[in-house]
């Protein structure tokens, strides 16, 4: 890994809430990591919601393990979702009344195809990648940290003559 790749890997067991804590982690992961999502924080959001939803269908209750890897050089975000099952996600047509079977095609949209599906020993990795906006060098998130600080409010001073 080069020095501007960062990773993480958390295993998930299927709970009620589970998806939602996992779309705070990576957002909150992103952000100690250095990562300006802006307006492509929904979409990782969202990209997260479909992938472990899938994952914890499928996977019969059993634990799946959600990776994480960002590199600013090269704009991107990847999820990796292990999970249990052998079935591999296909896209597929879905009828306008049906409830289930869009989040393959939202995968596909957001990732702008740059997504696949690997059979392992213990069942499936889907890997999901997303282009990030560029984000900002150092020098430039430390510039902005001086213009917000220069741009505070500054309390006023009280001095009392005696």
């Amino acid at each position: 890994m080069t020095d501007d790749v960062f990773g993480a890997a958390w295993p998930l067991t299927p709970f009620d809430g589970a998806v939602g804590f996992a779309r705070r982690l990576v957002l909150a992961t992103m952000r100690l990591w250095g990562f300006e999502l802006g307006d492509r924080a929904d979409d990782v959001a969202l990209l997260v919601s479909e992938l472990l939803t899938n994952a914890f269908t499928y996977s019969n209750g059993k634990p799946v393990t959600l990776g994480l890897y960002a590199s600013s050089s090269e704009h991107s975000l990847t999820l990796d979702v292990l999970d249990a099952s052998s079935d591999h996600p296909q896209l597929r047509a879905a009828d306008d009344d049906a409830e289930h079977g869009r989040g393959l095609f939202i995968v596909d949209h957001l990732t702008e195809g740059r997504w696949t599906s690997q059979a392992t020993d213990h069942g499936k990795r889907v890997l999901a990648t997303l282009t990030l906006p560029a984000q900002p060098t150092a020098a430039q998130r430390q510039q902005l940290r001086q213009r917000i600080q220069a741009a505070r409010p500054r309390p006023p001073v009280f001095s009392f003559a005696s």
